[in-house]
């Protein structure tokens, strides 16, 4: 008597439609169709059938599950199971910032390198940007995109080319300390620096001289600079608590204006209102704080960190704040009235950079846990009454305990294998720059809940 075979057949095609994989039991064959000879890579490790097999986009690697409970990533030329390192960044990520188009992603480490990323897809556009001798402390990009300047540890600053990632010119060579942060003037003329030497230097971008230098009072150290939007005035906050506005283009030690963030705790960053009106800064206290620059006073502090604020950025259309804080988090605010709006978990070291994307649909975060994290904002700031029985607004405040993602009333909602928690990403992180080759998202497009298990398979 016949018996009649009931396995299925799996087929996926890759994206350059050059090679074919087909799944049968356990038994998985990557072909790759010559006009002579074909030839094939069998690809064995499943212990149960294997129930659907895929490809990735760039037709690297291929993803397969099966019965047995299991996830494997296969090398789609070498047919071995793979979880490769990425060429990422090594240590802490101090620094990230946004093209003005919101095309990459650049980002500055411990690591002495500069990377930039495809803001879409994480994938590294050069290879790392080095010359630095130690540590780089702050990145920016120039309005037009063609450059990108890092600061360093070494005392320089550096020019790269944002279309090739080669480097412009020479090091940058006059402070004579840290040089802490750097930024460009929003016509891409000149560059504003400072550094632990106590000085504020203005560099011209085509000469890559220094126009000019502002002395700090008391010899204090400064450790942020900032622009306003028309260029008028340089903001640069110290270690010792003190805003100071300078005349951009004044040959004079003298300063405009002076706010006081908080006596005796470093100012660690500071940002201007696309309108001018106002400041925001960070420090060594757990809040940040919007003023007044004509009244000259504190207007809102912002309360939900609880350690010191890294990094602080004004969104382009003035709606909204965003903060990074050594508590591990990302806090988004109302600009106009300094009410919270949401908290955004994940990373599992000080945050220490964050960035919106010109759109306003994204905040992208660097930390010391060696990532970059982008997060989407829309989603992260639904309403109470949007989120209610909403699957992703539930893993978004979920955390990871035994394996399980548990929910904020102590429910499970899903268990994670041990060889994939490390990969990650919970919605509202759109995306995760690390390390690893995998990484696992959790979104709306791809997520379906509820109590009828059939009918979520079947979906």
């Amino acid at each position: 008597m016949l018996r009649q075979n009931t396995k299925r057949y799996r087929f996926c095609f890759a994206p350059d439609g050059e090679s074919l994989v087909a799944a049968c039991g356990r038994a998985i064959r990557v072909w790759t169709p010559h006009p002579q000879k074909a030839s094939w890579v069998d690809l064995s490790g499943h212990r149960g059938d294997v129930n659907g097999v895929t490809f990735t986009p760039d037709g690297m690697y291929i993803a397969s599950a099966a019965d047995d409970g299991t996830i494997r990533i296969w090398s789609a030329g070498s047919g071995h199971s793979v979880v490769h390192p990425l060429p990422t960044h090594e240590q802490a990520v101090n620094s990230v910032t946004m093209s003005q188009d919101g095309a990459f992603i650049v980002s500055g480490s411990n690591d002495r390198s500069a990377r930039v990323w495809n803001a879409s897809t994480g994938e590294a556009v050069f290879p790392p940007l080095c010359g630095h001798a130690n540590a780089i402390l702050s990145v920016t990009t120039s309005p037009d995109r063609r450059l990108i300047a890092s600061a360093s540890v070494d005392c320089t600053i550096r020019l790269w080319d944002a279309q090739s990632g080669e480097a412009v010119g020479g090091p940058m060579r006059d402070h004579t300390n840290y040089v802490r942060s750097v930024t460009f003037s929003h016509d891409g003329h000149w560059l504003a620096s400072v550094s632990d030497d106590y000085t504020v230097h203005m560099w011209d971008v085509a000469t890559q001289r220094v126009l000019t230098v502002h002395s700090l009072p008391n010899r204090n150290r400064a450790n942020v600079v900032a622009i306003f939007p028309d260029d008028g005035i340089v903001a640069v906050g110290d270690w010792n608590g003190h805003i100071y506005l300078w005349q951009a283009e004044a040959d004079t030690n003298k300063h405009e204006r002076e706010l006081l963030h908080r006596a005796d705790m470093a100012v660690w960053s500071i940002a201007f209102s696309p309108d001018s009106t106002r400041i925001v800064s960070g420090g060594n206290d757990s809040a940040a704080r919007i003023w007044s620059i004509n009244a000259g006073r504190c207007i809102h502090a912002l309360l939900g960190h609880t350690d010191s604020i890294w990094s602080v950025a004004w969104s382009r259309d003035g709606r909204l704040i965003g903060t990074s804080s050594h508590d591990t988090t990302v806090c988004l605010w109302d600009a106009m009235t300094g009410s919270p709006l949401t908290t955004l978990r994940g990373h599992t070291k000080a945050v220490m950079s964050v960035a919106f994307t010109r759109n306003q649909q994204f905040i992208v975060s660097g930390s010391a846990d060696c990532t970059i994290r982008k997060w989407d904002i829309r989603a992260a700031c639904k309403p109470a009454s949007v989120r209610h029985n909403d699957a992703v607004a539930a893993l978004g405040k979920a955390t990871l305990q035994d394996g399980w993602l548990v929910g904020s009333s102590g429910e499970l909602i899903l268990w994670v294998p041990a060889e994939y928690r490390a990969y990650l990403a919970v919605f509202p992180c759109t995306l995760r720059i690390d390390q690893r080759r995998v990484n696992i998202g959790i979104g709306e497009s791809y997520l379906y809940a509820g109590l009828n298990w059939s009918s979520c398979w079947l979906n």
